[in-house]
């Protein structure tokens, strides 16, 4: 009797307990679902001031599983409203448009909603929703401005205590930007996009301050996607792009500049003369970047900006004309023209091969540079910091062909509206035939033998208009063929007479010669403006190897008469000094005697 008694209590307090729980789940599902319905749909249009209004289809709640799902969610901004106010509001340049199918909430805690006034809730996760991103035209800056902060924290909805998300999940979605900041609207589209946000915390203490949006990191990744921009002649594309707000960081992996014509019909296409370039970048990190500036004020403020392992492939046909008129700024004069800020402390190639190769005849001359390490410092438009004298400098070490190792330091003042710059570099051992993919596809000539001992260039000042300096070439056993491909019988004789005064009177063998003098080279190069900086470089370079041999052009040989007068001034002076530091040394020895 007592176990059937026992038996029906526990009957009847399992059926009291499903009962409860089904009233709790209906009102759940039927009373609390419209009611947290139209509570959200209020609280985003008061929250956001009417910029924002929330459109949902339909919305279900377990209550004892803290489970909700809501089917056709769409967060929708109001441009309109935004350009009318964002001159005297404190509004965040970035609105964000957000449609989804469906989406579900785990692990929400109804209780403490209700009783505490607190949103606690372990995971909102979407799946293949359509999100596009404005960036907003911003009122100019004024004096009352630098007390206002843009919003970058979530705002405590009145009548809560705090919001507790642990993980926010965007997965598959397909994301647009369109940049309204310009004079015209551009977009960019992502087919593929992950968003992972770790604890969101929103209360009365965390105001955003030190963690971007209240969440402690906000990880997105945008995949594959390429595009084609400006003149169509180009494709840019890249495996995935990354970035962090907890960690600082930005990656771009496996980048590709690739042209769409062939060296051939490039420049033809475009009718003048270019760089036909192919550029491939494996890894782009940005460490320690400002996440606030950059989506607030559109400025680009970094730590360190590493380069993994970079393959460019330069190629010049010189067969073509040159653009008439057109004259690439050097780089002093693009950085200060650029319409972002730009600030990176540390630039670091890590590793790079560059192949690069001129045609001006039927086959190309080549020539290429590993194992490329480099590094910038000081990398900026910032008036200030250009005012107060900085200087951007670039050291880097390369090898030619492999096996000439070339040590190279750059220093500019981005400030000089003259664009000067200076170089100093030095080369190691090299064995000169390996050039001669080069030379004999551009110059009627061939190296027979040659090895260079080191080349220095102590420095070079060069600015806008021309570069001076000398060239230190120090070699052993030096010959060069003239090549002549008609072969007629006065070819043959002119380039023997020519070949015998290059190797005999004008090329010394060795450098210094048997006697120890130093033929030094005198670097006189004119910058022609309708070329790019590289071209500067070579021209420079080629200057004084060409003085090192004899071949001085009227400039140079001023410069060497000037130097030469100079010597012989300065040593006047001191053999007029001697006689008066002898006759001093007598008149001290006189007085020593007399006192004596």
């Amino acid at each position: 009797m007592k176990r059937k008694t026992i038996l029906k209590i526990i009957l009847w307090t399992l059926a009291v307990l499903l009962l409860i729980s089904g009233s709790l789940f209906s009102i759940g599902y039927f009373y609390y679902a419209k009611i947290i319905r139209s509570y959200l749909i209020e609280t985003v249009s008061k929250e956001s001031k009417g910029l924002y209004k929330a459109d949902i289809g339909s919305l279900s709640l377990n209550i004892l599983a803290g489970n909700l799902t809501i089917d056709k969610f769409a967060l929708v901004p109001d441009t309109a409203l935004y350009h009318s106010r964002y001159h005297t509001d404190t509004l965040s340049p970035l609105l964000i448009q957000f449609k989804i199918d469906q989406f579900r909430i785990r692990g929400f805690n109804i209780m403490d909603a209700v009783k505490k006034r607190r949103i606690d809730v372990n995971r909102i996760r979407f799946i293949g929703p359509d999100i596009t991103v404005y960036r907003m035209r911003m009122p100019a800056k004024t004096n009352s401005d630098k007390h206002k902060e843009k919003m970058t924290s979530i705002p405590l909805p009145k009548g809560l205590t705090s919001i507790e998300v642990r993980e926010f999940m965007v997965e598959n979605a397909k994301l647009e930007f369109i940049d309204l900041t310009g004079d015209t609207v551009k977009r960019n589209s992502f087919p593929t996009c992950n968003i992972f946000i770790k604890n969101i915390l929103v209360d009365s203490v965390h105001q955003g301050k030190k963690r971007l949006f209240n969440a402690d990191d906000i990880n997105i990744k945008l995949g594959q996607y390429s595009l084609t921009p400006g003149n169509g002649m180009n494709k840019l594309s890249y495996g995935e792009i990354g970035l962090s707000t907890g960690s600082g960081e930005v990656y771009i992996n496996n980048f590709h500049l690739e042209p769409l014509f062939s060296k051939h019909d490039y420049t033809r296409k475009l009718g003048f003369q270019t760089d036909w370039l192919d550029l491939k970048i494996s890894r782009l990190k940005l460490q320690r970047v400002n996440f606030r500036s950059l989506l607030f004020e559109g400025k680009v403020q970094a730590g360190l900006l590493t380069i993994d392992t970079l393959l460019m492939d330069d190629y010049r046909d010189k067969r073509i004309p040159l653009k008439p008129g057109f004259k690439p700024p050097m780089p002093q004069e693009g950085i200060r023209k650029l319409k972002t800020y730009l600030r990176i402390d540390t630039v670091m190639l890590k590793s790079g091969r560059i192949n690069y190769a001129e045609q001006t005849g039927a086959v190309p001359g080549t020539i290429f540079f590993d194992k490329v390490k480099v590094t910038v410092t000081g990398l900026t438009n910032d008036s200030v910091l250009l005012h107060a004298g900085l200087v951007t400098e670039l050291k880097g070490t390369l090898y030619l062909m492999g096996t000439g190792k070339i040590d190279a330091t750059v220093r500019m003042n981005f400030a000089d509206l003259r664009n000067s710059f200076t170089f100093s570099a030095q080369m190691g051992p090299f064995d000169l035939t390996q050039v001669n993919p080069m030379v004999t596809n551009l110059l009627p000539a061939k190296i027979i033998s040659g090895k260079v001992k080191k080349v220095i260039i102590p420095l070079v000042q060069a600015n806008d208009d021309v570069a001076t300096g000398k060239l230190l070439f120090y070699y052993n056993d030096i010959s060069i063929d003239l090549l002549d491909e008609k072969q007629t019988t006065w070819t043959k004789i002119k380039t023997g007479v020519i070949k015998w005064a290059a190797n005999e009177l004008v090329l010394n063998a060795d450098n210094p010669n048997k006697a120890g003098k130093m033929r030094t080279g005198i670097i006189y190069a004119p910058r022609i403006k309708e070329l790019g900086f590289p071209n500067y470089f070579w021209r420079c370079a080629f200057s004084g190897l060409k003085s090192t041999m004899g071949f001085n052009s009227k400039a140079q040989k001023a410069l060497i008469k000037e130097e030469k007068a100079a010597t012989k001034e300065k040593a006047k002076g001191e053999k007029s000094q001697k006689p008066k530091e002898n006759d001093k040394k007598e008149k001290k020895e006189k007085e020593k005697k007399k006192k004596q």
